[in-house]
């Protein structure tokens, strides 16, 4: 007979319950008769007698071994097989076990027989299993013709069961288990009945679900997290309050902003996976120069500033998170921005600025910056709060901090020799760049570059309240949109920088000089409202870019949001102008995405579902460009280059917390 030894780890759990309970039947005095007690169990044999009385039909009322179980039933049936024989007793098929020569109690539809006694498992030859079948089908009732049943009559058993029998506990175990409960024979026989592929099915079925059970348990284990500060110092202070985070948290949206991809749900994980770890990267920074401001101020100054008042304090690392979860970003939209700065920072030259156009040539020692590169790629990491002094850029920022102070004029003129078109551009972007670092660290050493560079701003005005590419020039919107951020960042609170008010009155005149008119798309005779859309210079025609550009300025000027002019302009950039794939304009996204957070509302999350979509599927993702965005996809894009797409890009992803919401009061979680 062929045999194998089973490993009871593998055996289902049926065979293991029956083991379990026969183990625990305690054997009657005269069951190890006879047997040498070096022996845990005795080898049970069949006697010729026996086997001669099975293959007659006669029944035998004792056995030559006193050990071995009887198991003599009524209508037994046997069939003799080369391998060993097998009996039918009851409703159980049995055979012999090759070890101990106990009655072994054979599973057909496994092919299997198990001893009790022993453990052993055998499988059954193609004979026997034969036999088996024929065996079985004695069991299944035959139909009864129809009419009348006849009138029982008394029978006699072929082999009367005797009374001794009945005592033996091992035949009433064996007897038990083969025959069943109702519902086991019913489980058994679906069982039997039912395909493979389906048993497997629900199989596969039930131990996912368990799975799915555990993980959604597990989940409570991440219900909460304590961050710890990173700064160590010899000084004695009083410890901060522990803020517990549920991680969970920066997850909000992530699954239908990632949802967009074309992946599956293994790629699915792997991308929520990976931006979450690119995203810590920046709330961390284990050797800051300097202490982080007190927690409690810092959400002071978040929940309870006065209206217009630029303010940074939600830069922070330790309330970013907060904020982007408030304010529409998710952690997918948060590792685009470690992205974009982790390129940004590759590019940077050895004298610790940046080139705008020869960035490819950051490692040669003697590749010169210029104030544009350097100004766009400082734009971005500060507005991740990433300083001279915090953050995993810091000293990227400190190189290009110091870099554009010894590159300025004594009269605050950081042009640095762009004397072209950009020229006037990048001094207000490098002066926003200067004010931000003074408000963010307190660091008096931008003290008096940022106020120079205000001066130079000053002086550069128009009579008529604009600048352009040279001091003195008419204005154009455009340019003078930067000018206007960088008075307002030198209004932030406790920098103490200066701003002429009358500076402020003309710019304010300049911005009635270039209103336009605009009609909605599609509408008859709906016009704007005269002030609500703007053009790049007087008599020209409104643009969506120009409308975002002078609105924002208008918010930060002092128009209330309940302005029907503000309120006409929002709704016609949303309806006629709202982010499109074929139409990339990064210029224009920077300032409506900023119109759009400050509004708030519905324009709010209309634009910003449509804003983070684009930029999130636009950045490239491979080689050493990683991270940044290809100018040639935007508009601009080309004169600009990529340090100017990216700055961009990341600046609007940026903004759930770069600049606070002048509208709307943000409320903190204690």
């Amino acid at each position: 007979m062929a045999k194998f030894y089973s490993n009871l780890g593998s055996l289902d759990g049926n065979i293991l319950s029956r083991i379990d309970q026969l183990e625990r039947l305690p054997l009657d005095a005269h069951s190890m008769h006879g047997t040498d007690s070096s022996h845990a169990l005795p080898r049970v044999c069949l006697s010729d007698e026996l086997k001669t009385e099975l293959d007659s039909g006669t029944s035998a009322t004792s056995y030559s071994n006193p050990g071995a179980a009887d198991i003599s039933q009524t209508s037994i049936n046997c069939i003799s097989c080369q391998a060993g024989d097998i009996w039918l007793s009851g409703n159980s098929l049995m055979c012999e076990c090759p070890d101990c020569a106990a009655p072994m109690t054979i599973r057909i539809w496994l092919r299997l027989a198990d001893c009790w006694r022993c453990q052993t498992s055998i499988s059954l030859t193609e004979e026997q299993y034969d036999a088996a079948r024929q065996l079985e089908q004695k069991t299944q009732p035959k139909r009864q013709p129809a009419g009348p049943l006849p009138a029982p009559t008394p029978t006699r058993s072929r082999m009367p069961m005797p009374e001794s029998v009945d005592s033996l506990p091992h035949h009433r175990e064996l007897e038990s288990l083969s025959q069943g409960s109702l519902i086991a024979r019913v489980i058994r026989n679906g069982f039997r009945l039912t395909p493979a592929w389906l048993v497997s099915f629900l199989v596969h079925l039930i131990v996912l679900l368990i799975l799915a059970l555990i993980m959604l348990s597990d989940n409570a284990y991440l219900s909460s997290t304590i961050t710890l500060s990173t700064f160590l110092s010899s000084e004695r202070e009083e410890g901060g309050d522990i803020r517990f985070e549920n991680p969970l948290d920066t997850l909000q949206d992530d699954l239908k902003t990632a949802g967009d991809m074309a992946i599956g749900d293994q790629e699915l994980r792997d991308v929520l996976q990976e931006a979450t770890r690119d995203a810590q990267k920046l709330q961390v920074d284990p050797r800051p120069t300097v202490p982080l401001r007190d927690l409690d101020l810092v959400k002071q100054n978040i929940t309870t500033r006065p209206d217009k008042l630029m303010s940074f304090a939600a830069r922070d690392p330790r309330v970013r998170a907060e904020m982007v979860r408030k304010e529409g970003g998710t952690t997918i939209t948060e590792a685009a921005v470690a992205r974009g700065l982790r390129w940004l920072a590759s590019v940077q030259n050895k004298d610790g600025g940046w080139s705008l156009r020869d960035y490819d040539d950051h490692r040669n020692p003697r590749n010169k910056s210029d104030i544009m590169g350097t100004s766009l790629a400082l734009l971005p990491m500060l507005g991740a709060g990433q300083t001279h002094e915090f953050g995993a850029y810091k000293k990227n920022v400190a190189a290009g901090l110091a870099w554009m102070i010894k590159n300025q004029k004594s009269n605050g003129d950081l042009r640095a020799g762009f004397q072209g078109q950009a020229g006037m551009y990048a001094h207000g972007q490098g002066a926003i760049v200067l004010c931000e670092a003074l408000a963010m660290t307190g660091d008096q050493t931008f003290q008096q570059p940022a106020q120079r560079a205000i001066n130079f701003i000053e002086n550069a005005q128009h009579g008529k309240g604009g600048w352009r590419y040279m001091p003195g020039q008419p204005g154009d919107t455009s340019v003078f949109g930067w000018q206007m951020m960088a008075l307002q960042s030198a209004g932030a609170p406790d920098i103490n920088l200066d701003v002429d008010e009358s500076t402020l009155q003309l710019a304010d005149y300049f911005l009635d000089d270039v209103t336009a008119g605009a009609s909605f798309k599609g509408r008859r005779n709906r016009r704007l409202p005269e002030g609500s859309a703007y053009c790049y210079q007087r008599g020209r025609s409104a643009t969506a870019a120009m409308t975002a550009e002078a609105i924002l300025c208008r918010m930060y000027l002092g128009w209330k949001k309940d302005d029907p002019r503000l309120s006409t302009a929002v709704q016609w950039l949303i309806e006629d102008h709202l982010p499109d794939a074929n139409d990339r304009n990064l210029y224009y996204w920077y300032y409506g995405t900023q119109v759009m957070h400050h509004y708030g509302g519905s324009p709010w999350e209309t634009w910003n579902d449509r804003m983070r979509e684009l930029l999130i599927s636009t950045q490239t993702t491979r080689g050493s460009k990683a991270g940044s965005w290809d100018p040639r996809k935007y508009r601009w894009g080309s004169q600009g280059g990529r340090i100017y797409t990216t700055s961009l890009a990341v600046c609007t992803l940026e903004v759930y917390y770069r600049h606070l919401p002048l509208f709307k009061q943000i409320e903190l979680d204690d």
